[in-house]
């Protein structure tokens, strides 16, 4: 498994767009690492912010399908 991805990887990952993600970053409202110009998204503080979001989780949500159909 990648331990590093590039904001496009990152912004197709949580289904945004890629320039979606670039705003949050620049605000800082999204983790991310600097190595010299290159911004990389790091994959475990990825799936944290991911959690953190509000809502419902991958697995509620799959389990609320299965139950309507």
């Amino acid at each position: 498994m990648k331990k590093f991805m590039t904001v496009p990887e990152a912004a197709a990952e949580m289904g945004i767009t890629p320039r979606a993600l670039w705003l949050r970053i620049y605000r800082g409202q999204f983790p991310c690492k600097r190595w010299g110009r290159r911004v990389l998204v790091d994959c475990v503080e990825l799936a944290r912010f991911c959690a953190s979001l509000p809502g419902i989780s991958a697995d509620e949500a799959a389990k609320k399908i299965k139950e309507v159909g």
